[in-house]
């Protein structure tokens, strides 16, 4: 069985610098597993390494659908098994625990052609529908807008597909290296990460690229909150407190999601001696390597 590392963690923890180290020490490449990097647009708010990082190593599905592109997990399961087939040692980075586990585990999808029937559906009751399924993205779609709710049901439908198909078999062997900080520093992280985005021009990006965005990227943690306020719905402080919770809430998930995967390794991350923190991780992967030998 063909070894994967995966390198997952919450925004603001290091995956970046560490998987760049990682690239280059193994002489590899990086595979997005990240839900949103993959969209071209919204680069802040997704919080995309910079040009120069982009340049030091190759970096697959990354900046490479359009913004309004409809991609679903199907098609990142493809995507990336075929990627790491041409792959000596794969390496895949980002924090989207259903999109790499779908590709490391034996998940069915009906096709990437499965549609909703919504012939006998009101715009009412098919919103309902949605609210049953999605209710945070039911809130963001206007009941009228019947092509959007229809295919964010799908979407909804496809990942309840996904958790029941058969998950709990591996199709390669990972390494899942959760890079972790204690809780109370990486929240402080992660609130001074959202105000330093917005002094880099988080609303000008949200305003410039509004027109594009497509219904997938759409629901990248702040976007919603960022034209709630352009748009004059809600105060600039409510904005930063939305994106700050909203963001905190899904490291939290993050960190659910990986205590309770098998095969996570958590490690801690030394900030002010961070070469330790690549050593170690180095360390583990030669070790998860040479077991198969």
């Amino acid at each position: 069985m063909k070894k994967v590392i995966i390198i997952a963690g919450p925004t603001g923890v290091g995956k970046t610098k560490l998987s760049l180290a990682l690239a280059k020490h193994f002489q590899t490449n990086l595979i997005n597993g990240d839900a949103y990097q993959m969209y071209q647009g919204l680069d802040i708010l997704t919080a995309k390494p910079s040009k120069e990082e982009l340049s030091e190593v190759t970096h697959f599905l990354m900046d490479t659908l359009k913004p309004d592109a409809d991609y679903t997990i199907y098609n990142y399961q493809t995507d990336v098994r075929n990627l790491i087939e041409q792959q000596d040692l794969p390496l895949i980075v980002g924090g989207s625990g259903l999109y790499t586990d779908s590709v490391i585990y034996d998940y069915r999808f009906p096709d990437n052609n499965y549609s909703f029937d919504d012939t006998n559906y009101t715009n009412k009751e098919l919103h309902q529908l949605l609210k049953e399924l999605d209710p945070i993205n039911a809130e963001n779609i206007h009941p009228n807008n019947r092509k959007r709710v229809k295919r964010a049901i799908e979407l909804a439908q496809m990942s309840d597909l996904t958790e029941r198909s058969q998950k709990n078999t591996l199709v390669y062997e990972p390494l899942i290296l959760f890079l972790n900080l204690d809780r109370e520093l990486l929240y402080d992280r992660i609130n001074k990460r959202v105000l330093a985005m917005l002094e880099n021009g988080l609303l000008e990006e949200v305003k410039s690229d509004r027109s594009q965005i497509g219904f997938q990227l759409s629901k990248a943690i702040g976007y919603n909150d960022a034209i709630n306020y352009l748009d004059g719905m809600i105060s600039y402080d409510e904005m930063v407190d939305n994106i700050q919770k909203a963001t905190r809430h899904y490291a939290k998930r993050q960190l659910t999601w990986y205590r309770k995967h098998p095969n996570t390794v958590f490690l801690d991350v030394k900030l002010d001696d961070f070469d330790s923190t690549i050593n170690e991780a180095i360390n583990l992967i030669n070790e998860f390597l040479e077991k198969s030998i």
